[in-house]
């Protein structure tokens, strides 16, 4: 029964978060200067598509391809990438809830947008009350941009926990340059 709650729905979702953490940070705005320039912010999402695919070789062992859609909120110095649409798009290699994550971050505002590659790490643990709790770790790095941020560079770190079976929260940091 434990070995069923950990591999719920919600320990599914915060491995498909990771990916998402990831691309938040490729949403960077680049100094007038050229320079690096420290970046950070917060995504808050929602999955609107999962599939999911059970690997027979033990208990528990799923492939899941997961799209999620929310915001960015910005929460590094200027004002980039404020309100921007995000879009994360992950592939989790899970057993029990457990496992790696990998895909790419979009974030669009009219014609600016990038999109960073994410890798990352998902852990469940059981709660005091017995339910589920997921949360990731990662890496990203940028790979696109577009108008304002074609030919952007950089890269960072993300952390994030689901709330739900459905919704996430992604903390980003990191720094760009063109």
């Amino acid at each position: 029964m434990e070995d069923e709650a950990m591999f719920s729905l919600r320990g599914m979702l915060g491995l498909v978060a990771l990916p998402a953490v990831i691309g938040a940070f490729s949403m960077t705005r680049l100094s007038p200067v050229g320079g690096n320039v420290k970046i950070a912010g917060t995504f808050t999402m929602r999955y609107v598509t999962q599939e999911k695919l059970s690997i027979p070789d033990g208990a528990g062992h799923v492939l899941l391809l997961t799209d999620a859609r929310g915001t960015n909120r910005n929460s590094g110095p200027g004002d980039f990438m404020a309100g921007a649409q995000v879009a994360i798009r992950e592939i989790l290699d899970l057993a029990q809830g457990n496992g790696s994550s990998q895909g790419y971050v979009t974030l669009s505002q009219g014609a600016d947008s990038t999109v960073v590659k994410v890798n990352g790490k998902v852990t469940t643990t059981m709660s005091p009350d017995g339910s589920p709790r997921t949360t990731f770790t990662g890496s990203w790095t940028e790979v696109r941009g577009t108008g304002q941020y074609a030919g952007i560079q950089g890269g960072g770190t993300y952390k994030g926990a689901f709330s739900s079976p459905t919704d996430f929260t992604v903390d980003w940091a990191g720094e760009r340059s063109k």
